[in-house]
């Protein structure tokens, strides 16, 4: 157990961690205690059920979560970036079905995972081994279902996600669905770089950069996730101008931001001409 808790450690360093105040949900009567309060208004009772705590402080908490395998569903896997999604077109269902959870932004989630670790993941799920733990908090929303039957469907935004099994904690993503790699910082490769004036290079132009490369680099450390961007923009005076990230396969906009900053003002070799357009394709590793 010693070893998962170091991989923890590792697994969010530099990245935030999950709330510590979360309270756990283990029961259906805690389950009716939340849709209770969420439906109540001003304090007065929803449905026939008293509340036991106001609405305003419902709001307020974090819960954690613990799903079970057969509750929710794995998706697609993205070799390019070796990410696992969970699949969005399924709710999360905990409690034998008693209660079905919406939470926001769940085509959104995706895990780091090898394609060794995959096969693996997909192996312990169908033995009932696998668990997705989210963090929470309740939208606000009434619950809907029906609590005489003791059945809820509850809305809610999610605060971090972690997939674990009997061996413990295995990967996390943040509340933006993000996964949270081991603190290690990335490189930015520039993989072609070519202007609209010239006809492709057989080295794809990969040097034509280099000057910016230590402030790619700084951008790589705080990036996210691995993936690809495709940055336009003009040369005037043997320097690069205006560039934009026009695709960004990593979704990440504040490394797209940080990019555009790196290379604004740039030196790029061989381009002699004034005003010419040019894209760079660069990888995030």
């Amino acid at each position: 157990m010693l070893f998962h808790m170091l991989l923890l450690i590792a697994l969010i360093a530099g990245a935030q961690a999950p709330p510590r105040d979360a309270v756990a949900l283990t029961s259906e009567d805690q389950v009716r205690e939340i849709c209770a309060a969420l439906s109540s208004q001003a304090g007065e009772p929803a449905a026939g059920v008293n509340p036991t705590r106001p609405r305003a402080q419902e709001l307020a908490r974090t819960y954690r979560l613990q799903v079970p395998a057969k509750g929710f569903a794995l998706g697609r896997y993205r070799a390019d970036e070796q990410e696992l999604e969970l699949d969005g077109d399924r709710a999360l269902r905990v409690f034998d079905g008693a209660l079905t959870l919406d939470l926001a932004g769940i085509n959104e989630v995706a895990f780091r995972a090898s394609p060794e670790q995959m096969k693996l993941w997909a192996a312990a799920k169908g033995d009932g081994k696998l668990s997705l733990t989210v963090f929470f908090r309740p939208s606000g929303h009434r619950c809907a279902g029906n609590a005489a039957a003791r059945i809820f469907r509850m809305e809610g935004s999610p605060a971090w996600w972690e997939i674990g099994s009997d061996l413990g904690l295995l990967a996390a993503a943040d509340e933006e669905g993000l996964p949270v790699d081991r603190g290690r910082g990335r490189t930015v490769a520039v993989q072609k770089v070519v202007l609209d004036t010239e006809q492709p290079r057989p080295d794809h132009g990969k040097d034509r950069l280099a000057s910016a490369q230590a402030a790619l680099d700084r951008c790589g450390q705080a990036a996210r996730r691995r993936g690809t961007m495709v940055v336009s923009f003009s040369v005037q005076g043997g320097r690069v101008r205006d560039p934009q990230v026009v695709a960004d396969a990593a979704r990440d906009e504040p490394t797209a931001n940080c990019v555009a900053r790196a290379l604004s003002g740039a030196s790029i070799s061989g381009a002699d001409a004034e005003a010419v357009r040019g894209t760079a394709s660069l990888s995030l590793q």
